[in-house]
Order: structure tokens, then sequence, then C-alpha cells
């Protein structure tokens, strides 16, 4: 018999939206031309993502990378017949590799990018060759197009998939599904905070408090 358990941590969820939420503002600020937000919301943004790699290795089993690895087979037979699937779903994991990939080489890039000013120069710019840097800002403004357009695929996707099959977005809103028995091994999101607040404090103290004057 099912019941309604708990499937992802707060810290998963907190960071699937925060990450939607950070894209977009970077999105906007990088088209308006506000660029200490912009920077700032990068480095937010790469503190995010950093806390959760390390917490697809050590943090609860349902957000290790470890549960829901597939193979190209697994996931290509999954979308020819896809089906209810508590967690993540063989297909998605290999959209979660290119959306976390995607955002590193842009916010990777970001940090070399050369933008004729000291403010919006990246401050890898410095220890860069002049070629290393226009590379790095040439994909910066390539990588962003190639990333809204898998955002997009995943969200449709998404809508798809909870509208057809299983409502994946309600179960990534609550972080709880219907299921036989019990997820078990959850360890206490408060550690991802942690380590996502020490990051948050390490970049600022490098990066961050030299653009808060710029607001």
């Amino acid at each position: 018999m099912s019941q309604k358990i708990q499937v992802w941590d707060l810290a998963v969820r907190v960071f699937h939206w925060s990450q939607v939420l950070l894209i977009a503002g970077l999105w906007y600020t990088g088209t308006e031309g506000y660029t200490a937000q912009h920077q700032l919301l990068a480095y937010t943004l790469l503190a995010l993502v950093i806390s959760r790699i390390i917490w697809a290795l050590v943090g609860s089993k349902s957000a290790r990378i470890a549960s829901f690895a597939a193979t190209p087979m697994q996931a290509l037979r999954y979308l020819g017949n896809p089906s209810v699937k508590v967690g993540h779903n063989p297909a998605s994991f290999y959209m979660i590799l290119l959306l976390i990939t995607l955002t590193l080489v842009q916010l990777i890039t970001g940090l070399a990018t050369f933008d004729n000013s000291y403010l919006s120069d990246g401050p890898l710019v410095g220890y860069l060759s002049t070629d290393l840097v226009d590379l790095a800002s040439s994909i910066h403004k390539i990588n962003i197009n190639i990333l809204l357009a898998a955002i997009v695929i995943h969200i449709i996707a998404a809508i798809w998939h909870s509208l057809r099959v299983h409502n994946v977005i309600k179960v990534m809103l609550t972080g709880k599904d219907k299921a036989t028995k019990p997820i078990a091994g959850f360890v206490h999101s408060g550690w991802f905070f942690l380590l996502l607040a020490l990051l948050l404090i390490g970049l600022y103290l490098w990066q961050g408090q030299r653009l808060v004057g710029y607001l």
C-alpha cells in the first residue's frame, strides 16, 4: 500500500528553486547592464552549485548522484516508455549533469571575462593570457544561450511529465511523494546550509565586499 513519504530534503528543494531564480536574475542583470548585481548573483550561484555538488557526494541518500546515476541505454529506454519513479528518473540524470555543467562553464568563464572596466572584469583576468581571456569571454557569451535553451527544454519536459506521467513539479515543491516504503539515509539539511553560508562568506570576502559599494 502506498503512502506519502519524504523523497527530497530541504537542501535539494532550496537548491532547485534558488537556481531557477538566480539564473533568471543573472540573465536580467546581464542584459540590462547591472554589473555589480550581476556579479553578486553569480557568486551566490557559484556557492550554491558547489554546495550541491558536495551534497551529491555526502548528503542525503536520495540527493547523492550514486543513487540516481543511469547508463545512456537506461535513459533512452525510460524516454521511450516513461513511468512513475520515486526520485530522479534515468533521463533526468543526464539533464541534471548537462545543466550543472553548463552553469559551471558560465560561472567559470565569467570569472575570466574582460569587459573594459575594473568593475566588470572577472577576477581572473589579470592572471590569464589575452588569448585565454578572449576565449573565456566568447564562451561566456555563447554558453548562456545554450544554457537557456537547455533550461527551456527542461521546463517543457517537467511540465509534460507532470501532466501526463508523474507530478514531479509538486514533488519538488513539497518534497513528498507516494511510495510503498520510506526512503532511508536522510542527512540534516542544516549541514548543507552551513556549507553554503561558509562559501558565501568566503566569496564575499574575496570579491563581494568590493561590489557592494557599487549597488
